[in-house]
């Protein structure tokens, strides 16, 4: 039997634990820019879903699969496993308890803009503007939009010796709902904290290039990149925006922290999609192992996203020790077909179809710890079923991770490398406002394929 949730129509399918979960990724991102008060109404714009598993890449001969074999371990970059038979059980339990499609009706986007030229901000950071836009045929799997200043931006830029300037945070007014609050150039909202704090949507204008960008309610949002500078400025306007304590967090801390690192991936850096995390000296893990454990809650939840190699696992579990977080879950993404097929072989060496996202909770610092709760429970897997959509576009999890909270309609969130923003969540991120940008986004919600 299917356990439909009442709320959320981007769950697809779940079980009563929530330990199998069907998911629809760009509904459940486009879900998340509303509240119950005020829901989303539009749909994202996505690629095809994918009919069929992709080309195999793994090596064909004995002697290839032994040195690619031979080679992972040494680097460090050997697979870490999610437990295959819980992927298997959770594929056969939704097709034996769904009975419709594994996914939403998707938007094909019409056409996408070409052409950049270069801007730098005031704290010398440079940014690219698209600057042309050219027709594309629906339904074409290519859709490459690149909002201006949110997608190849603010990366490895020639930033300014001095200080960022640590400016007060920009609240947007109540008529930014209506008429929409206008800025001269995308470089007048970098670098700077900015707050809707209404429970209306609100638009955000540029005028030259012309462009809109969809502010969600109660959402706050950082364009930067996550530099020492940076991170200065937003432990700055936390404070500011967050001054008084509330039941389960100090002022200037959040509740639950979302990360996304963009880690260091040959595809990644073949395709060209992002920036990607590398162990360099202005490593933004540093500097966010540096930042953020002051700006965690008390028993705080912390989730990190890691790709297959064992080093982003190692990495990821040091920055939860760093904070005194306990990992409490593993839940894998499992990436399919639109008939629910694996994209690729769940043992691959070269490549497997499912991320993992990382939980843990910060436990009782204070006094003896033996009793607590966070040191004793065993590690708990989910599996998040969802067929894939734009390179890097993951499942917006606002809607599973709220169950874990104390006070699920009262809560400080804050998201790290977002490409997104989401309601009633703090982003950060040099791509934050990448998906909130009008061309993404089309009237009308989507059918579930039957």
């Amino acid at each position: 039997m299917s356990h439909l949730d009442q709320q959320s129509q981007s769950l697809l399918y779940h079980n009563k634990e929530k330990t199998v979960v069907l998911i629809d990724i760009p509904r459940s991102i486009a879900e998340a820019q509303g509240t119950p008060d005020a829901p989303s109404t539009q749909s994202l714009y996505s690629s095809p879903p994918l009919e069929k598993p992709h080309q195999s890449i793994e090596p064909r001969s004995l002697k290839a699969m032994q040195e690619v074999r031979a080679r992972l371990p040494s680097e460090g970059d050997s697979i870490s496993s999610f437990p295959q038979e819980l992927l298997a059980y959770a594929l056969a339990e939704i097709k034996a308890e769904h009975n419709h499609g594994f996914c939403s009706e998707r938007r094909m986007a019409p056409s996408k803009p070409t052409g950049k030229k270069r801007q730098r901000s005031s704290s010398g950071t440079s940014l690219a503007v698209e600057t042309k836009e050219k027709p594309e045929p629906l339904g074409t799997g290519d859709f490459k939009e690149k909002p201006e200043a949110t997608k190849d931006t603010l990366l490895r830029s020639t930033v300014a010796q001095h200080v960022v300037k640590l400016r007060n945070p920009r609240i947007l007014p109540m008529s930014a709902a209506v008429d929409g609050y206008e800025v001269p150039k995308m470089l007048d909202v970098a670098d700077q904290v900015i707050s809707n704090p209404f429970t209306q949507p609100a638009r955000l204008l540029v005028l030259d290039p012309a462009r809109g960008y969809r502010i969600p309610p109660r959402s706050t949002f950082l364009l930067s990149r996550v530099g020492r500078r940076e991170a200065l400025l937003f432990g700055s306007a936390a404070y500011k925006l967050f001054p008084e304590p509330t039941m389960s967090a100090a002022p200037g801390q959040f509740d639950f922290i979302l990360l996304d690192p963009p880690w260091d991936n040959k595809s990644v850096r073949r395709s060209k999609q992002y920036q990607t995390v590398r162990r360099v000296a202005d490593d933004p893990i540093d500097i966010l192992q540096d930042t953020l454990g002051k700006h965690l809650a008390p028993k705080g939840l912390v989730a990190c996203w890691i790709t297959n190699k064992r080093s982003t696992r190692k990495t990821a579990l040091q920055l939860f020790e760093s904070w005194h977080v306990v990992m409490l879950e593993a839940w894998a993404w499992l990436k399919t077909t639109v008939h629910g097929d694996p994209i690729c072989a769940f043992d691959g060496i070269v490549r497997r179809p499912y991320e993992t996202l990382l939980i843990g909770r910060q436990v009782d610092l204070a006094g003896d710890r033996s009793d607590d709760p966070a040191l004793n429970e065993l590690i708990k897997h989910r599996v998040m079923v969802g067929v894939p959509d734009l390179h890097s576009r993951k499942p917006c999890v606002k809607t599973l991770i709220e169950p874990m909270m104390k006070d699920s309609s009262n809560y400080r969130a804050l998201e790290v490398f977002a490409r997104n923003l989401t309601a009633g969540w703090w982003s950060w991120g040099d791509e934050v406002l990448q998906y909130n940008w009008d061309k993404y986004w089309t009237e009308g919600e989507p059918r579930n394929v039957t």
